[in-house]
């Protein structure tokens, strides 16, 4: 076999697309290997001998014509930003193109040696990939819509609830203010030292009612998540204020204990308050006959060892050994729960309760509000003791958390074990 026609064999066989131009003579094609007769689906016969502006549209020859006097200006290997090009059948091809100038000693000719790879078939995947992502984006964007359109829904119940504990929290404050009113307005003696005090009385019971309705209100708002850093001890404080008159009327005992150094953590405080005032009164409710309901709230903090490895790999915040998370209990010695449900207790529209008395949601959202701040929610039955414990898992340290990071000044607080009759 002749040494061209070997070197023509090799060129035929080669998986991408070579091609070469004599510069000298209006950039015609001396070169077009089988590759290129593939991509182009222009024969060989018919490019040799022919520019660009022969075979190719005028606006494509252009830019060939650009790129090549390019190439032998720089004197070097020069790489081709991703080409298109339109073939004869209309359909387009994907390029990346590599264009070399060499210089033909013996025939004092300049040429322009080109390498192309079909690229197409990555670009349509890339395209479908990006499609893809695309729609699964806007998909997951309408799901956490619905999810808080879901938890929101939730919380109205929660609000309809609460309404006649909270009615009856401010009307406590409003009946003293009444007494005060009464009192005043018969004369001021400057000389009655009951007057001071009064006031005094006056003023703590606005603050009070203030206190209960701001809550209630910032409760009941709609927002997105936003997590800032908050001091547990208030946080139940605050939910314990709301809920009061629930616990009184259900005679339920709260014992809380929350260790003086207890470290921040990052919530959403409406949406927080949501997850602790459904899983309280929960509780109340599981302990309806009992004798002497009881509800213990314990609060400490550990640093996590022997992590699976994979633990949480679903989650946005993974917990790893070593890391320092918050335990948050709250232990009731009610009924418990049936061994027939342990494992729908969080499936949604589940409910043990009369028609009427509960959605069956109040978990299930719950445990996706505490998902959603990186922790874990579960729900078991107390261990050699009557009644169920809701355990929540918090990280203490959030890394780059979308939203809002408050930077609240936090006092130590005290280890309490306060009872509510």
């Amino acid at each position: 076999m002749e040494p061209v026609s070997i070197v023509e064999s090799v060129l035929d066989n080669l998986p991408v697309a070579i091609f070469a131009k004599d510069a000298t003579d209006d950039f015609t094609f001396i070169l077009w290997n089988k590759k290129q007769e593939e991509v182009t689906t222009i024969r060989r016969a018919k490019a040799l001998g022919k520019n660009d502006y022969k075979l190719f549209s005028r606006e494509s020859a252009d830019y060939f014509r650009s790129v090549d006097k390019a190439v032998i200006k720089r004197g070097k290997l020069m790489k081709v930003p991703d080409e298109i090009l339109e073939t004869q059948d209309g359909e387009e091809v994907h390029l990346r193109t590599v264009k070399i100038p060499v210089f033909d000693a013996a025939t004092q000719r300049q040429l322009v040696v080109g390498i192309s790879e079909d690229i197409t078939e990555q670009v349509r995947s890339r395209e479908k990939l990006e499609s893809l992502n695309k729609t699964l984006t806007e998909a997951n964007r309408e799901l956490q819509e619905t999810q808080m359109q879901l938890i929101q829904a939730e919380k109205l119940e929660s609000i309809g609830r609460l309404a006649a504990g909270v009615a009856h929290e401010v009307k406590n404050p409003l009946a003293l203010l009444l007494l005060g009113v009464d009192y005043l307005s018969q004369g001021i003696d400057p000389d009655d030292q009951n007057v001071d005090k009064i006031l005094g009385q006056m003023r703590d019971a606005v603050e009070r009612a203030d206190r209960i309705v701001r809550g209630l209100v910032d409760f009941s708002s709609q927002r997105a998540l936003m997590r800032e850093q908050t001091n547990l001890k208030r946080l139940l404080d605050d939910v314990l204020l709301l809920i009061r008159h629930e616990l009184t009327r259900s005679n339920t005992a709260v014992e809380l204990s929350v260790p003086a150094d207890l470290p921040d953590v990052y919530l959403d405080l409406s949406k927080f308050e949501q997850v602790l005032i459904n899983l309280i009164i929960n509780a109340t409710h599981a302990m309806g006959k009992t004798e002497s309901p009881k509800l213990e709230i314990v609060v400490l903090c550990e640093d996590l060892q022997g992590v699976v490895k994979n633990q949480g790999a679903r989650k946005k915040e993974v917990f790893r050994s070593g890391d320092r998370v918050v335990h948050l209990e709250l232990r009731d010695n009610g009924h418990g729960i049936d061994s027939k449900d342990s494992g729908r207790v969080f499936d949604p529209f589940f409910t043990t309760k009369a028609t009427g008395q509960g959605t069956g949601l109040g978990l299930s959202v719950s445990r996706k509000i505490v998902a959603l701040h990186g922790g874990e929610l579960t729900l078991k039955n107390r261990e050699n003791v009557k009644g169920a414990v809701a355990k929540i898992t918090l990280p203490t340290k959030v890394e780059a958390i979308p939203g809002k990071q408050g930077s609240k000044k936090v006092k130590d607080v005290d280890t309490n074990a306060s009872k509510l009759a």
